[in-house]
């Protein structure tokens, strides 16, 4: 039996950024943490320590949780590491459900093997 798509959530978001428009990209918790790893309070170490930083979201009534980026090349890194570990399915609408928290490193993960500060 096949497995069904991860559904994979684009859309801007005005809890970001005085600008209000920033672009998101989030995915079930569940599926994030297969990706990434998990960890912490929220399980979303993994994803905080590829890209410096990650957002949550719930929705209260189902308890659904999703996990991602915000910021456009955050978000499409995002949405290319999802694609090459399963299938997935965009959704250019956000999910139902809220921002719970977010958090940000100070600086930035150093890209590949020699890295940029």
């Amino acid at each position: 039996m096949a497995t069904a798509p991860c559904p994979l959530y684009l859309f801007r978001s005005p809890g970001f950024a005085p600008s209000g428009d920033t672009v998101v990209s989030i995915a079930p918790l569940e599926q994030i943490v297969a990706v990434f790893g998990g960890g912490g309070v929220f399980g979303t170490d993994g994803l905080s320590a590829a890209f410096g930083g990650a957002a949550i979201f719930r929705n209260d009534a189902t308890g659904a949780e999703f996990a991602g980026v915000w910021g456009a090349r955050n978000a499409s890194r995002f949405r290319r590491r999802m694609r090459e570990n399963m299938a997935v399915v965009l959704c250019r609408e956000a999910p139902d459900a809220r921002l719970v928290v977010w958090n940000a490193e100070a600086a930035r993960p150093a890209r590949g093997q020699g890295g940029e500060g």
